[in-house]
């Protein structure tokens, strides 16, 4: 995927999370939003 794609998914989930978040969802589901960033990240910076 490109650099550009990566970032797309990045900035998406982490809007996601956020909205996760305000509206008072579980921890579980933030932290499964949150991991799955967490692996984005880790996958935009060994491109």
């Amino acid at each position: 995927m490109s650099y550009a794609g990566l970032l797309t998914k990045i900035e998406r989930l982490r809007l996601r999370m956020h909205a996760l978040v305000d509206a008072g969802f579980s921890y579980s589901e933030v932290l499964k939003v949150s991991q799955e960033l967490d692996e984005l990240i880790v996958e935009y910076y060994q491109c």
